[in-house]
């Protein structure tokens, strides 16, 4: 049987906090995000005075790319782990029912996967799409990347049974979670294409890729190894008491985790 430390244990933790994002609703939207820039798009070359043969077969092109897109989304995990880089420090109380008081938090953005890619060989493109586009007798050329930060921030309290090497934490607590997808799109065009691809960009609504909640949640976390210096992971049920998204609908999901190392003292 497990039994609680007499004296109440500090620590600091190392690792990587861990959030998911529930994507249900932003997936279904993607066809329909596509439909609208779509049709921006044609509009500015019925204008142009695209013949409707060539509409036709740009038509027949972009459903079949539609429905590559729909096979994609619909195996694509609703629920996505994002992970982060952080850790966080507990200050020990003497009381009976809390055992301490933790506070962890982590970031992650895409200059930081960028370094962790680098660090682990991987080559990452930069920009991360650069390609020339033809439509009719016109030609361009596109360049895309994407901009990425999230954040999460937590507070909890902890009572924890301990037995030399191994140790179970029970607690509760709060969240701040928050995050943005920032993609960037720059393209060089004949003037005549410029209004019609800069509106069939904006029906993509990509500054809608936002989120936000504050929550709270209960957490179940183990510990393995010596007093001093342990192995750490614990899972959390997240629930938002508020939140709010951009058009994508991104949310915080119901499950979190943190998972790393703590040096006790």
């Amino acid at each position: 049987m497990l039994c609680g430390l007499p004296v109440a244990a500090g620590g600091v933790y190392l690792g990587v906090p861990v959030v998911t994002l529930d994507l249900s609703t932003a997936l279904s939207k993607v066809p329909i995000a596509l439909s609208d820039g779509f049709d921006a798009l044609t509009a500015a070359l019925v204008d142009l005075g695209v013949p409707p043969s060539e509409l036709d077969q740009i038509q027949q092109g972009f459903d079949d790319a539609v429905e590559g897109v729909e096979a994609f989304t619909d195996t694509f995990p609703t629920l996505l782990p994002v992970p982060h880089l952080g850790g966080g420090i507990e200050i020990g109380l003497p009381l009976v029912v809390i055992d301490g008081l933790r506070l962890t938090g982590g970031l992650m953005t895409d200059g930081l996967l960028r370094s962790i890619a680098s660090i682990a060989g991987v080559d990452v493109p930069d920009p991360l799409a650069d390609f020339d586009i033809a439509i009719g007798e016109d030609s361009g050329h596109v360049t895309a990347d994407l901009g990425f930060s999230s954040w999460i921030l937590s507070t909890e309290a902890v009572k924890r049974f301990d037995l030399f090497l191994v140790a179970l934490n029970l607690g509760a607590g709060l969240d701040l979670i928050g995050g943005r997808i920032t993609p960037s799109i720059a393209y060089d065009v004949p003037e005549e294409l410029e209004d019609g691809l800069g509106q069939a960009v904006d029906a993509l609504h990509l500054d809608g890729l936002t989120w936000s909640a504050f929550a709270v949640h209960g957490v179940i976390g183990f510990e393995l190894g010596p007093p001093f210096l342990r192995l750490y992971g614990d899972l959390r049920w997240t629930l938002p008491l508020s939140h709010s998204e951009g058009w994508w609908e991104i949310r915080p999901g119901s499950l979190s985790a943190l998972l790393g190392f703590v040096i006790r003292f």
